[in-house]
């Protein structure tokens, strides 16, 4: 079995550099400071800079903790696009304040 590829990326942490890793680079936003984490149990995550933003589990339920800085909003929509094409950035948002999740594959929330 061949080894996963790893993506690294530095960026700035206040006043120093750190390096993040990731298993995949976002496709509509290779080169922002975000990536994807892909965990053994199905659950898709968005990691953008340092900050675990979305994560869709299994079952397809999105949950978001914040839409935080403009950046991240751009890794969010970048995120959509790829992983959860039926839901758009105000959908997210709306959960993201509620503490909602939302089913990306129905719409329905919970």
């Amino acid at each position: 079995m061949e080894a996963a590829t790893m993506y690294s990326k530095k960026i700035l942490d206040g006043y120093r550099y750190i390096t993040i890793n990731y298993d995949r680079n976002l496709k509509y936003c290779p080169y922002g400071s975000a990536g994807v984490d892909i965990y053994r149990d199905g659950t898709i995550a968005l990691i953008s800079y340092t900050t675990r933003v979305i994560e869709i589990n299994r079952a397809g339920y999105l949950t978001c903790t914040g839409t935080y800085s403009p950046t991240t909003r751009k890794h969010i929509r970048a995120f959509l696009k790829e992983y959860a094409p039926s839901l758009c950035y105000a959908d997210v948002k709306s959960i993201a304040c509620t503490n909602q999740k939302i089913n990306t594959r129905t719409g329905e929330r919970d």
